[in-house]
């Protein structure tokens, strides 16, 4: 059987990795960021983890926390509003699946036509996405959902009220920073439900019928 897989986001990982933010988002061009998250990072003082590499190399971001949990299209918006009205180049995803999936459809419709349904997989939207996002750097906070290093953005529509599944490489982050001392400062009913979501993934390609040597390594 011939198979194929390619797995170009760069992965940054260790305990202290934030530190290398400044130098991972100057390495990609961005000077002026937009931070997506959700509040309950912001509350939980991991957004100033964050800030602090940042300004050590000389870079200001604007901070938008308004993401929910299995976001919806009304968050995307909001976002783009916000890109775009801070004159954005670059995002910085920080969270779970839901903030850093957010942050993918954000750099999508701040440089696609909308409407944001046309992209659906069901649809083979994946041939409209173009290579003209923002760079995008995700910052996971949670084990489990895979979404710094995926090409998939999960947003329920606000006309239809289903969630459209939008696949393209171009939404692939460029650097996945991944600091596991970002995760202790998490509630523990999320870490307990995310280490299930992970263990849940991992049990699943081992049953699974289908063969790919990556899942089966």
């Amino acid at each position: 059987m011939v198979t194929s897989f390619s797995f170009p986001t760069k992965i940054i990982f260790g305990p202290g990795a934030i530190a290398q933010l400044g130098a991972a988002l100057t390495e990609l061009g961005g000077i002026r960021p937009l931070v997506v998250t959700d509040k309950g990072i912001v509350d939980s003082g991991i957004i100033k983890q964050v800030s602090v590499p940042l300004k050590k190399n000389g870079v200001e971001f604007s901070l938008f926390d308004n993401v929910t949990s299995n976001p919806v299209e009304e968050n995307v918006w909001a976002g783009v509003a916000h890109f775009q009205e801070e004159r954005c180049d670059s995002i910085i995803a920080l969270g779970g699946g839901s903030p850093i999936d957010v942050a993918k459809a954000i750099g999508l419709m701040a440089t696609h036509q909308p409407p944001m349904a046309q992209y659906d997989d069901k649809f083979d939207g994946w041939k409209l996405v173009r290579p003209i996002m923002p760079p995008l750097i995700a910052i996971p906070t949670t084990s489990g959902t895979g979404s710094e290093v995926g090409r998939s953005t999960v947003i329920t529509l606000k006309a239809t009220q289903r969630k459209t599944v939008i696949f393209s490489p171009h939404l692939m982050p460029r650097v996945a920073l991944c600091d596991p001392e970002l995760t202790l400062k998490l509630p523990p009913h999320i870490t307990a439900a995310t280490g299930m979501d992970a263990l849940t993934h991992c049990v699943e390609a081992y049953l699974a019928r289908g063969y790919h040597p990556m899942c089966d390594g």
